[in-house]
């Protein structure tokens, strides 16, 4: 209970940015300032993973495959139901780089992966620009239940989600996923995952 209300307690707006993102969903984070670069592999989904074509994952296949972005892995439900991805050109707003991510999931959990080996007594921000098409996506930045999560709150429209942890909670995936279990098909595009002031 302690640990819920710490994350709820540090909800906040974050000015221009979230004003910009137009979504409650970007404002799960403290007011803080950035104190590294974007640490995300392949942020802008940009490099594709060879081939460079459309990857599915089934269930009976062997671990999860790298997307169809280089450096970002394909997650599927706990019955392994289908998940696809392709890249296609961008159309998320601001600077996205000239591709974006397709994804499109056969039940809940379908999306894709990046893990990251940080600091973990340091604190972090994970946001990603996420365009609903159906189902319901959401965001996490530690791979164990329990930490900071965001949700979509928007279909056919983009939307900036964010989450942020502290010293509850390290950040060692970054997860985009469908949580819908009748599936869904989301675009993924602009990831960041910068390092912040810790504040509890």
């Amino acid at each position: 209970m302690r640990t819920k209300s710490l994350v709820m307690a540090a909800c906040a707006v974050l000015g221009a940015a979230a004003a910009q993102a137009q979504s409650p969903a970007a404002s799960a984070c403290p007011p803080y300032s950035f104190l590294s670069g974007n640490l995300a592999s392949n942020p802008s989904f940009e490099f594709p993973s060879p081939p460079g074509t459309p990857v599915c994952w089934n269930a009976g296949d062997p671990a999860p495959p790298l997307s169809a972005a280089k450096g970002w892995y394909m997650h599927s439900s706990n019955d392994s139901a289908t998940v696809c991805s392709i890249q296609q050109p961008t159309t998320v707003p601001g600077p996205g780089g000239s591709r974006m991510l397709l994804v499109r999931a056969g039940s809940n959990e379908g999306g894709v992966y990046q893990n990251v080996g940080l600091d973990p007594t340091k604190s972090y921000m994970f946001s990603v620009w996420v365009y609903v098409h159906s189902g319901h996506v959401a965001i996490q930045s530690n791979a164990l239940t329990g930490g900071p999560v965001a949700w979509t709150t928007k279909i056919g429209e983009w939307e900036q989600l964010r989450v942020c942890t502290n010293s509850l909670f390290s950040t060692n995936s970054l997860v985009v996923y469908n949580q819908d279990p009748s599936g869904g098909s989301f675009l993924v595009d602009r990831a960041e995952l910068r390092e912040i002031p810790t504040l509890e």
